[in-house]
């Protein structure tokens, strides 16, 4: 599994208007990956201590073949006038701080403990 990672800091006006902005962003990953089907799980994680207001998103993908497709699609959905319009937006909720691509290890690590654990 591969792993694209960004890291956006919330703007002024989300921190000010956290009810919108949250609203925007259920509304934006709706539309934003509705055309994106070999995207195969997106997750939001938000820093509470130290980085405050920073969000990191997490898309998943089979291998590198899908996320070269995404990158393809994404090229096609941004020379779509209202598409893009709506995609750069953003830029009034958070600012771009990084982006990283990261791998699941060759060896199964980790776990999940269930409710009854």
């Amino acid at each position: 599994m591969i792993h694209l990672v960004y890291r956006m800091k919330m703007t002024e006006r989300s921190r000010r208007n956290q009810k919108e902005f949250w609203a925007w962003l259920e509304e934006r990953e709706r539309w934003f990956y509705r055309d994106l089907p070999m995207v195969r799980e997106v997750r939001w994680y938000y820093s509470v201590i130290g980085d405050v207001y920073v969000l990191e998103n997490w898309a998943a993908f089979d291998d590198e073949a899908a996320w070269g497709a995404y990158r393809k699609a994404l090229s096609g959905l941004k020379t779509d006038t209202g598409w893009e319009t709506e995609r750069v937006s953003q830029d009034d909720w958070w600012e771009f701080l990084d982006t990283r691509i990261v791998t699941d290890p060759p060896v199964p690590v980790g776990f999940v403990r269930g409710a009854g654990d």
